[in-house]
C-alpha cells in the first residue's frame, strides 16, 4: 500500500494584491467567517450572513490567479475567519502579490517575506451553503455600478428605498416625501417585466461594496430577492439581498 501522504491535498495560489483585497472586502461585508473551497478548477466560496438577508457567490477561476497548483484529489476546504487573513492583506500594496499556500492541514499566507499562519475552523461547527438558491426573476437588466452605488451613498439616511418600473426604465427611489431620491438609470437595458421590491438600503450597500464601476447584471421581480452579479479580471461574484417585508 502506499503511504497516505501521497494523496494528501496540497495548494499554492499566487494572486494580486488589489484582487486579493476586493474579495476579501466582499466576504467580511457579507460574515465574520466562511469557507473557503480550493479545487483544480480554483476558488471558490459561497456565504450567507447571521440573519439570513443576503447573500454571496465568488468564483475565482484558476487563471484568475498569476500561478495556481493544486495536487489532490477531494476538494480542500478552509474555515476560516476573514479579519485574520486581513491582518496580512490590508497592509500590502497594489505592486504587491500575496500566495495562498495549504500543505500538511497548514493554510498561510506569503507576501514579502512575512508568513502568516491562519488558524483553521471546524468545518462541522460552521453554517455550510451547499447550493445557491434557484429565484424565478421575472426580469435582467445591466445598470452602471458607480452610480447604483453613489445612489445608496446619496439616500443613506433613508432606511429603505425601492426598485420599481418608471415609463419602462428600472427606478430606485427612497419614497414620496419632501426629501425623495430617486434614480433612473442613464444606460440600461432591460428583459422581462419590471416588478415591484423594497430593500434595506444598508443591506444593498453592503453588498455593493466589492462592485466594479463597472455594468452590474441586475435581477429581480416582484416583491422576490435582487440578485447583483459583476465579473473582475475574470473573478465572477453574485449577491443576493432579500426584499423588506
Amino acid at each position: 500500500m502506499l503511504p497516505s501522504v501521497l494523496f494528501m491535498s496540497r495548494l499554492q495560489a499566487k494572486i494580486r494584491v488589489p484582487l486579493a483585497k476586493n474579495i476579501l472586502r466582499a466576504m467580511e461585508a457579507i460574515n465574520e467567517e466562511g469557507i473557503l473551497v480550493w479545487d483544480s478548477d480554483g476558488l471558490s466560496t459561497m456565504l450567507v450572513d447571521g440573519n439570513r438577508y443576503k447573500m454571496l457567490r465568488i468564483l475565482a477561476p484558476a487563471d484568475a490567479f498569476l500561478s495556481y497548483s493544486f495536487v489532490g484529489i477531494d476538494p480542500i476546504k478552509v474555515g476560516v475567519i476573514f479579519s485574520r487573513m486581513g491582518q496580512i492583506i490590508k497592509t500590502l500594496t497594489a505592486k504587491d502579490e500575496l500566495v495562498f499556500t495549504y500543505e500538511n492541514d497548514r493554510f498561510y499566507l506569503q507576501a514579502n517575506g512575512i508568513e502568516q499562519n491562519i488558524k483553521l475552523l471546524r468545518l462541522d461547527l460552521m453554517h455550510q451553503v451547499d447550493a445557491w438558491p434557484h429565484i424565478n426573476h421575472t426580469y435582467d437588466a445591466t445598470i452602471p455600478g458607480k452610480a447604483a452605488n453613489d445612489f445608496i451613498r446619496t439616500s443613506g439616511k433613508n432606511l429603505t428605498f425601492i426598485i420599481k418600473e418608471k415609463s419602462g426604465d428600472i427606478q430606485w427611489n427612497t419614497g414620496s416625501g419632501d426629501e425623495a431620491i430617486s434614480w433612473v438609470p442613464i444606460d440600461q437595458t432591460i428583459t422581462g417585466a419590471i416588478g415591484e421590491s423594497q430593500f434595506t438600503t444598508e443591506e444593498v450597500k453592503s453588498v455593493l461594496t466589492a462592485a466594479p464601476k463597472e455594468d452590474l447584471v441586475l435581477r429581480g421581480g416582484d416583491d422576490t430577492p435582487i440578485e447583483f452579479q459583476w465579473t473582475v479580471e475574470n473573478i465572477s461574484m453574485t449577491a443576493l439581498v432579500a426584499p423588506r417585508k
